[in-house]
């Protein structure tokens, strides 16, 4: 029977294995209070470069941007003061991780905070990598802004030409307007042929 329970063993071992380390999304386990990692898969050097051993004990802060790290800390914070129904709702968040090579790229966070039997709550969740996802997002809003820039500009040009088509050519000679039908017109006499004026 030993034989048997330790076969089984490594083969939930080795199944385990297969599994984390061939994950696309990393998944984790942090403590709250010190909003250190506590656990990492190994499929978290495929999103950041970091191995899972250089991970393991570092704070969640040090691997963002520091934009990101005050969303994150605002989205613990509201986690940890809500109700318990609230408390242990799923959240989701999209921040702009550091990379081992100095660049960044998005990620897509999702986590709750779970009760573990004996002893404080921790935040479990997962990471995935949305870098194209987001980059196309920033692109098409930059699009939409020149877009909305360039409409702007076309719609001051179309006022400052109905105001410009208003405008009477004059002769600055002989000081006579000309018509739409081309024909000049001593002032005087345009002045009461087309307005109210006597």
């Amino acid at each position: 029977m030993p034989n048997i329970i330790k076969n089984r063993i490594k083969e939930l071992e080795r199944t385990h294995r297969l599994i984390t380390e061939n994950l696309v999304d990393a998944v984790w386990l942090i403590d709250p209070e010190s909003m250190k990692f506590e656990y990492i898969t190994p499929s978290i050097s495929r999103i950041s470069g970091y191995r899972a051993d250089e991970t393991i004990g570092t704070s969640i802060l040090e691997r963002m941007t520091s934009e990101s790290a005050r969303g994150a800390v605002a989205v613990i914070a509201e986690v940890r003061t809500a109700n318990r129904d609230a408390r242990r709702a799923s959240r989701s968040i999209e921040l702009e991780l550091k990379k081992k090579n100095g660049e960044t790229c998005w990620a897509e966070i999702r986590a709750k905070l779970v009760d573990e039997p004996d002893g404080p709550p921790k935040i479990v969740g997962v990471t995935r990598d949305i870098s194209i996802r987001k980059n196309a997002e920033l692109k098409l809003e930059t699009q939409n802004q020149k877009l909305a820039k360039a409409l702007a500009e076309k719609e001051e040009l179309l006022k400052e030409v109905k105001v410009l088509r208003k405008l009477l050519p004059i002769c600055s000679g002989c000081r006579r307007i000309r018509d739409e039908n081309n024909q000049w017109w001593p002032l005087d006499e345009y002045v009461r042929a087309h307005t109210d004026t006597n």
